[in-house]
Parts: C-alpha cells; sequence; structure tokens
C-alpha cells in the first residue's frame, strides 16, 4: 500500500492490455484554459492538447480492482488515460474540480494523483512531473503527485499510451 506523493514504484503487472484497449474512450481536453491559451497563441495545436479518457463509473476491466489494492487512499476514483501519437497537455497543475465536487471538499491540500503505466514506454513518450522527466518507464511503474504539483504527458511516438489514473485523498 502506498501514500507517498511525487513518488515512483512499481505494481507487478496482473492484467491484459487487451481489455484497456477496448475501452469506449471519449475525447477530452485539459480543463484548464489559460494553460490552453498561452500554448495556442505560442503554436501549438488546439487539436494536439487532448488526450481520450474513460471514467467511473463506467464498468473497469477486473484489474482495476488489484491496481487500486496497492493504494491507501480515502474517496478513491479511478480513469483511464490514452494518449495517442500526436497528443499531450499543457504544463499545469491539476484542480481537482470535478473530484471536490463531488466528494465536498474545499481544500485540495491532501488530494493525490497517481498514473499506472499499463504498457512499457515507446521512445517518444514522456512523463515531467515538476522537474523530473520520465521517459523509460515499465509496465506496472507508478508516478505519484499531491496537490498543486506540476506536471505534464507529451506523446511524441508512434504508439498510444495507456495509463490507468488514481485519485484520493491521503490518510
Amino acid at each position: 500500500m502506498s501514500t507517498k506523493t511525487d513518488c515512483h514504484f512499481n505494481i507487478p503487472v496482473n492484467w491484459s492490455i487487451d481489455d484497456y484497449k477496448k475501452l469506449d474512450y471519449k475525447l477530452d481536453h485539459h480543463k484548464g484554459n489559460e494553460d490552453n491559451k498561452k500554448y495556442i497563441e505560442a503554436g501549438h495545436l488546439t487539436q494536439s492538447l487532448t488526450l481520450y479518457n474513460y471514467f467511473e463509473p463506467n464498468p473497469m476491466p477486473n484489474s482495476i480492482e488489484y491496481i487500486k489494492s496497492y493504494f491507501n487512499l480515502k474517496n478513491m476514483s479511478v480513469a483511464v488515460n490514452l494518449f495517442t501519437p500526436g497528443q499531450y497537455i499543457p504544463i499545469h497543475y491539476d484542480r481537482y474540480s470535478a473530484y471536490k465536487q463531488v466528494h465536498r471538499l474545499n481544500d485540495d491540500s491532501n488530494i493525490g494523483r497517481y498514473i499506472v503505466m499499463l504498457e512499457d514506454s515507446y521512445p517518444g513518450q514522456m512523463l515531467q512531473i515538476n522537474n523530473d522527466i520520465y521517459n523509460n518507464w515499465s509496465a506496472g511503474d507508478v508516478f505519484g503527485w499531491i496537490n498543486d504539483t506540476v506536471h505534464t504527458f507529451y506523446n511524441l511516438s508512434v504508439y498510444n499510451r495507456y495509463a490507468v489514473q488514481i485519485t484520493g485523498e491521503l490518510y
């Protein structure tokens, strides 16, 4: 179990990536309109500042319960993220607006977010958390942060990137 923040650890793989590839993802965009505007004004393409999401309460693959068992969080929420080649989000910090609304929270100082990589990385896939850049992860690697830690993800590869996103309050 982990309540670490700004962390990196590994969960042994016990899932089939095919279960995640067949989910009914919906196109989404980063919610930080100020961040998006700054990137677009600098010449970034609007259609690149996107990702695909699959959220609870949609039915999740059975292996989600296995993945969740590695986290000791209150009010855990799960999503699956898909970044296709060329998609990325601006450097930002999470505002947790929907999470705070659902759980009636006014403060986000105790909210953590974790990304569980479902496959090994491909060249051109990069995750940045603060000033640390990760580009050579293995399936099951977990990266986490708390509150307003800046981060971003770039898929400059020719392959899709699948990951489970876990959000919850630290005990």
